[in-house]
């Protein structure tokens, strides 16, 4: 058994526990606030950070209203040496509550993916202490982002309940502002995720 799939098994039940308690309390500030800065968990219970098994986590969440975006857009990003994910939601304040299933979903991928990023750093699986590549493509074939990526998009298809590909297709379809890829350079990262997803 490879060591990437012999992590994932590890990480199980509390791998989604740990996502689902930090989405339900984005969803509650989300839900709650129209715009602003917050630290998570501390807004939610006054505590400074989660605790989970084997990590401590801080989530910083920014929520910005703009009319001029069609429904909503996020960003994630994981801060490796203050143990921080930063979040960013930009949506249209009009259409506010028709956009939660799609955010709930959105958000279970984004924290899958950075939460992945903490398990491989604390499992040694791959070294992320590596400068970042400047073109997309680089960046987004990376073994340590493909399997991110994977992880991610395994949770999001679970909780819209369609399939794999599927999510990953649209995706990397609505989302070409944050990738910046070009059409074949999106087909050959999507064949790469693929290819991944079936040796895991």
């Amino acid at each position: 058994m490879n060591t990437i799939r012999k992590s994932l098994i590890l990480e199980g039940n509390a791998f989604r526990e740990e996502i689902r308690t930090i989405v339900r309390d984005i969803v509650t500030m989300f839900k709650s606030k129209d715009e602003g800065e917050y630290y998570l968990p501390n807004e939610v219970n006054n505590q400074v950070e989660y605790r989970f098994k084997n990590f401590n986590l801080e989530v910083e969440l920014i929520i910005q209203p703009n009319e001029d975006v069609d429904d909503f857009l996020m960003n994630a990003e994981y801060y490796r040496d203050e143990h921080i994910i930063a979040i960013l939601i930009v949506y249209n304040p009009k259409k506010k509550n028709q956009m939660l299933y799609n955010i709930v979903g959105e958000l279970n991928e984004l924290v899958a993916h950075e939460l992945r990023h903490i398990y491989q750093k604390h499992n040694n699986i791959y070294d992320l202490n590596v400068e970042e590549p400047e073109e997309p493509l680089d960046y987004y074939t990376q073994p340590h982002e493909l399997d991110a990526q994977v992880a991610g998009f395994k949770r999001m298809s679970k909780i819209t309940k369609r399939p794999f590909e599927e999510v990953v297709r649209n995706w990397f379809r609505t989302h070409r502002d944050i990738h910046n890829l070009t059409n074949d350079e999106e087909q050959e990262v999507i064949s790469k995720i693929m290819e991944f997803k079936s040796k895991i």
